[in-house]
């Protein structure tokens, strides 16, 4: 039996910048460490046109996001640990539940329908977690089982899917809401090392939601059919 994917959502934070202006933001992270000309052209590189972000002000606002301070020496490291989790706290619920939301409404399928929900982020943690959150908000059944998956990487959903299939395996009449969010912009680092650049330059932030059930009935739009995952030998380095 395979996994049917009944809905499908995907939300953004209110606030987006273009790459251009991501870019000069991110020289202010350098610390004076070496000559940066070439950020322009890595962050150009990337394809990237825009990124949302929570901890953008609204256009027009000098300065355009006040999260980040520039770097004021080699042992500026930026905001700390708990000041980020805290402001992972603050955002991750309201984009999470806007994608949840939208994505029970593409179902066709009521709140009170789902049997189980899958959470997924590997930038930040709080607790009572996010899980708690989105039952509260979207008003899920107290009795829906509760998964987290996190600090995963990129491959986190993909874990997230496989969860899903075997709820609905396992149950026929399984509703499974699997939600992701990841707020990227919380976790820019200073400094001129050359993986913190590209992750700067690469990653933002977003969530996405899908509604999956059994695929028995036949007329769903996508179907996972298969997954897997392999491990190659020695490749701890390789997310570098």
């Amino acid at each position: 039996m395979s996994l049917a994917i009944c809905g499908l959502a995907t939300a953004r934070p209110p606030q987006a910048i273009d790459q251009r202006a991501a870019a000069e933001i991110a020289q202010t992270f350098l610390r004076g460490e070496r000559d940066a000309r070439g950020l322009s052209a890595l962050f150009r590189r990337t394809q990237v046109r825009t990124r949302g972000s929570v901890i953008l002000e609204p256009p027009g606002s000098v300065p355009r996001q006040s999260f980040y301070w520039p770097a004021g020496g080699p042992q500026d490291h930026g905001p700390t640990t708990a000041v980020r989790m805290q402001r992972y706290a603050e955002e991750a619920l309201p984009l999470a539940g806007a994608a949840a939301a939208q994505a029970l409404d593409n179902a066709a399928l009521p709140p009170a329908a789902v049997t189980h929900l899958v959470t997924v982020s590997c930038t930040g943690f709080f607790a009572p977690g996010l899980d708690i959150g989105l039952i509260k908000r979207l008003g899920l059944p107290p009795t829906v089982g509760r998964l987290h998956v996190g600090f995963m990487g990129c491959h986190g959903t993909l874990n997230a899917l496989r969860a899903a299939q075997a709820f609905v395996d396992a149950n026929p009449a399984a509703v499974v809401l699997v939600c992701a969010v990841e707020l990227c912009s919380l976790h820019f680092q200073y400094g001129c090392d050359p993986d913190t650049l590209v992750a700067n330059a690469l990653f933002a932030d977003g969530a996405a939601a899908l509604v999956g059930r059994s695929a028995a009935g036949g007329d769903e739009a996508w179907r996972m059919v298969a997954a897997g995952s392999y491990l190659m030998p020695d490749a701890e380095d390789g997310m570098t």
